[in-house]
């Protein structure tokens, strides 16, 4: 039978555990928010310092973009003048006056 005093020994070291591993992981998790925040800190401090090879690319893009929008300037005014040049087909009743045409 268990009596007051072996209650009082496992509630204390029962007790002892959960602190201890509370503790724990509040030390691990203290160190692993600001193992974070020093990274943040680290990627916007790299992303400023990166920012000159970031706005040579933003200026290539837009580069490409006009470059790529002249292309399809230039290819809209082939197709229109090429649809231009083509004659229309004469309908089918002109070319074949005699024939009629049913819908079966």
């Amino acid at each position: 039978m268990i009596n007051d005093h072996d209650l009082a020994i496992f509630l204390l070291i029962a007790s002892g555990a959960l602190f201890t591993t509370t503790f724990i992981f509040s030390a691990l998790w203290l160190r692993a928010r600001e193992r974070a925040l020093r990274s943040t800190l680290t990627s916007k401090t790299a992303l400023e310092a990166r920012a000159p090879e970031i706005q040579h690319l933003v200026h290539a893009v837009d580069a490409i973009a006009v470059e790529v929008e002249r292309i399809s300037e230039a290819q809209r005014f082939t197709a229109q003048v090429l649809a231009e040049k083509i004659e229309p087909e004469t309908p089918l009743v002109k070319r074949f006056p005699g024939r009629v045409i049913t819908p079966h």
